[in-house]
């Protein structure tokens, strides 16, 4: 029955994703994805990133290999929904127009948080790389100061390590919103997932067209990837950032609406 099943599975019809969560890294994607995985009409991929629209050698093999990565349609089970989330899709600047042209109705969901905590986050997960069996490539030995010295200096530093430039979230959504009408989107607050995750949660829902869900207190305890820090951030440092974010946080301002300062100094 086993050996059976192996041969009829790769012949069976698969799920396409009906939304994408396409950023932003370190932004409580992974938290989300696992929040949303526990509704009952929802089949999620084995793999939450799939990094397909950004990765040229990925997108390369072309748009069956990416079909292969989602779950087969069950049998007598009624509708079933799938998606995937890959957060590098919102800063690549070649993944808005090849999400639009293999999934032009998807929904596409977009976590914001505020960029200089981003950019420390993802600093410091960098830094947690040392030594690790599959991201050790991915290792940054610079502290966070030197890092963000050198990226606004202008200096060549390798695509994964650009933390301030993830952060300029305007440019990035203006990509998207280019090609997509804008109310195929649902962008939401970090602070607001980390705050209230039912009412985010049930916002989601009904923006990406999955039917309503309580869920349980466990499955809105979901914290992934969080990594404790070995130091805070240094309150100096901090503000000549804030200020280096200013022309970016109008920008999203314009954008978005005067909600979107993204601005927690205040917690």
């Amino acid at each position: 029955m086993i050996a059976l099943k192996r041969l009829i599975d790769p012949l069976r019809p698969r799920l396409k994703p009906s939304f994408l969560i396409i950023g932003a890294q370190k932004a409580g994607t992974s938290a989300l994805f696992k929040m949303l995985a526990r509704h009952p009409q929802v089949i999620a991929p084995e793999v939450k990133e799939l990094h397909f629209f950004d990765d040229d050698d990925r997108y390369a093999k072309g748009i069956t290999s990416y079909w292969r990565q989602f779950p087969t349609v069950p049998f007598r089970e009624g509708e079933r929904f799938t998606f995937e989330a890959t957060p590098a899709y919102l800063f690549s600047g070649n993944s808005a127009e090849r999400i639009h042209r293999h999934l032009p109705a998807a929904r596409l969901v977009a976590v914001l948080r505020d960029p200089v905590k981003r950019a420390y986050s993802a600093w410091n997960m960098f830094r947690d790389f040392k030594g690790h069996p599959v991201h050790g490539h991915l290792h940054d030995a610079r502290s966070f100061a030197q890092a963000v010295e050198e990226e606004i200096a202008g200096k060549d530093v390798r695509w994964e390590h650009r933390y301030l430039a993830r952060g300029h979230y305007a440019g990035q959504l203006q990509r998207y919103f280019a090609l997509f009408d804008r109310d195929r989107f649902t962008i939401i607050d970090y602070a607001d997932l980390k705050n209230d995750p039912a009412k985010v949660l049930a916002h989601v829902l009904a923006r990406v067209g999955l039917p309503p869900h309580h869920f349980d207190d466990a499955a809105l305890r979901v914290k992934d990837n969080v990594r404790a820090y070995v130091e805070p951030l240094d309150g100096t440092l901090a503000a000549e950032l804030y200020t280096y974010f200013a022309p970016h946080r109008q920008a999203l301002i314009d954008l978005l609406g005067s909600a979107w300062a993204l601005d927690e100094r205040k917690d």
